[in-house]
């Protein structure tokens, strides 16, 4: 147990800080460390990789609730964006979560592991690109939330990799857009729990302080450090080679995310 609590001590360390540096989700980190501890405190390892994807959501919820709180009151958040997004976002992950909580972990190992190799290869490939100009329509918010909301689901993350250039390409400029998507992923983060609340309630060989397929001291263990660290993050982006970093931090993605597919 001692083990379990300094990983995700030092989990909740480590993802806080690269989501405040990189603005990426924690879910790249979480979810494969979780993976690798959970077994320690006799987790099965059929259920590991269900648990850790489970927990990280719960994780976003508090994570990205604080982020949201703050943009709220910078006025980035784009309402108007939100309440097309919202819906299908929830509903897509919350379907997905249904589904993918009942594939072998081989399955999802190998999902989570080709969309963090995506996420990766995106990272270090990104360029800035210029705000877009179609128009954010109630049919394009819809399909463009339900295929958000599926990709996010296999890999336990709030999506904002996808939302803020989506919305971006929208018309919408980059803070309003980085702004929404943090309140978008509170929201991504909440139905994507209780899918995996759902989907894991009342079945045996889950540990103590498990709501289904949500486990309560990892969640609390880690946000109680990246709610601190998040801050310390976006504070080193000024100071710390940020661009070379993110291509190295791309690269460790890559090989935790090989090791998950063909192990």
């Amino acid at each position: 147990m001692t083990v379990f609590v300094i990983g995700c001590l030092l989990t909740g360390a480590l993802a806080g800080f690269l989501a405040g540096l990189f603005g990426i989700g924690g879910g790249l980190v979480i979810v494969p460390v979780l993976v690798y501890l959970l077994p320690k405190i006799g987790v099965p390892e059929a259920m590991s990789m269900t648990v850790a994807l489970g927990s990280s959501f719960a994780t976003i919820v508090i994570t990205a609730f604080s982020s949201a709180q703050r943009h709220h009151k910078l006025g980035n958040v784009d309402w108007q964006a939100a309440k097309y997004l919202i819906p299908s976002l929830m509903i897509a992950v919350f379907i997905s979560g249904l589904f993918i909580s009942q594939l072998p972990k081989a399955v999802t190992s190998k999902l989570f592991a080709v969309m963090v190799l995506y996420l990766a290869t995106k990272m270090v490939l990104s360029i800035k690109r210029e705000t877009g100009n179609r128009p954010l329509t109630v049919k394009s918010g819809v399909v463009g939330g339900t295929l958000i909301g599926i990709v996010s689901s296999f890999a336990g993350i709030a999506g904002g990799a996808f939302i803020v250039p989506f919305l971006n390409s929208r018309g919408i400029e980059i803070k309003r857009a980085i702004g929404t998507s943090s309140f978008c992923g509170m929201l991504l983060g909440l139905s994507g729990m209780i899918s995996f609340i759902v989907s894991g309630w009342n079945l045996p060989d889950l540990p103590s302080y498990s709501i289904g397929y949500v486990y309560l001291p990892a969640v609390l263990l880690i946000t109680v450090v990246s709610f601190f660290t998040s801050k310390l993050g976006a504070d080193m982006t000024t100071k710390l080679p940020v661009p070379t970093l993110k291509k190295a931090f791309a690269i460790w993605l890559s090989l935790v995310a090989l090791k998950m597919l063909f192990s």
